[in-house]
């Protein structure tokens, strides 16, 4: 026990509660000037105003999570009205040929003898994707910044998933096709083509690269997966958009085509659709994946097949490999 020297505390000053001070010399374990374990500030102490790292003392306020890493800070959220009108757009320029209307509306299209030429197709696309694209950037805008929220935790790595993500596309499509034994172009991959010989560069790469896996990432991805799974089990979600995503670069077939042709597209859709999932449903991941699937695809269309022969001449063996690169 200690001896108070008369007349401390100072008149005036705030009276100390015994009961309520830590008593260290009367707790087993504790020496002189240092706290016994479990003490506020000792060893194995919760966290607090004695110092040391520890859990959130009882009563204290608890820590909101980190919008830096929590995937709710991007979360997709509910069906709306813009919505809507996005996919009402889609499904009318794209799907039921109000884009070629719109462009013969403004004089960009003159078909002759009711024929559109290579470039004319090109115009008509390059209308709807930019109609589309508009209302997506107004109507989704805003959740598009904050899922780009997932790069703000492990940068470099998620950077570096995107190059890779695309290199394990076009190794099992290399190893797919090699096991079947053939490959076929689809119809979508024949007509780009011929598309980067007849259209302006720019806008090509404008409508590949930027818009297309804008509007698709937006439809297949945030509406499909991010948004109905709010409603559905996100697997089955999940399972709705690649199928939707592989037939709709199928729909000017008439349901005509070879099922060789779905392995890239399908191959690309599971990609893009696991690591939306997996990135904790993050709207622009999706479509930086995608844009560096089309961009690596139209620089080989642009850079590499004016030095090849056409993809009929080429043996199988070389063929799979060629075709597993135009994944677009």
């Amino acid at each position: 026990m200690t001896n108070t020297p008369s007349g401390w505390p100072p008149q005036g000053w705030p009276q100390k509660n015994a009961a309520q001070a830590p008593s260290y010399s009367e707790q087993p374990g504790a020496e002189y000037g240092r706290p016994a374990p479990g003490a506020q500030g000792g060893p194995g102490a919760q966290g607090g105003p004695g110092g040391g790292p520890g859990d959130v003392p009882p009563g204290w306020p608890s820590r909101p999570p980190s919008q830096r890493t929590d995937p709710a800070a991007w979360a997709p959220g509910r069906l709306h009205w813009g919505d809507a009108l996005a996919v009402l757009a889609y499904v009318a320029l794209m799907l039921l040929g109000a884009g070629g209307l719109l462009a013969m509306a403004l004089g960009w299209v003159d078909p002759v003898d009711g024929t559109f030429t290579v470039l004319d197709m090109f115009t008509m696309n390059l209308v709807s994707y930019v109609v589309i694209t508009v209302i997506v950037a107004v109507v989704a805008w805003r959740p598009f910044v904050r899922s780009l929220g997932v790069f703000r935790h492990g940068t470099w790595w998620k950077l570096a998933l995107l190059p890779a993500t695309w290199l394990a596309c076009i190794i099992v499509n290399v190893v797919l096709l090699s096991l079947i034994g053939r490959a076929a172009q689809s119809a979508n991959q024949a007509s780009l083509e011929e598309m980067t010989t007849a259209a302006p560069p720019a806008l090509m790469i404008l409508m590949t690269v930027v818009m297309a896996p804008l509007v698709e990432e937006y439809l297949f991805r945030h509406l499909l997966i991010g948004k109905l799974s709010r409603h559905l089990n996100v697997w089955v979600c999940a399972a709705v958009s690649i199928v939707a995503f592989v037939l709709l670069h199928f729909a000017g077939t008439g349901g005509r085509f070879d099922l060789v042709e779905i392995i890239p597209y399908l191959t690309l859709a599971v990609a893009i659709t696991v690591s939306y999932i997996l990135m904790g449903r993050s709207f622009g991941y999706a479509v930086l994946l995608h844009m560096v699937n089309n961009g690596i695809a139209v620089a080989m269309l642009y850079l590499v097949m004016p030095h090849m022969p056409d993809v009929a001449e080429l043996q199988p063996s070389m063929a799979v490999p060629y075709l597993a690169l135009l994944g677009l």
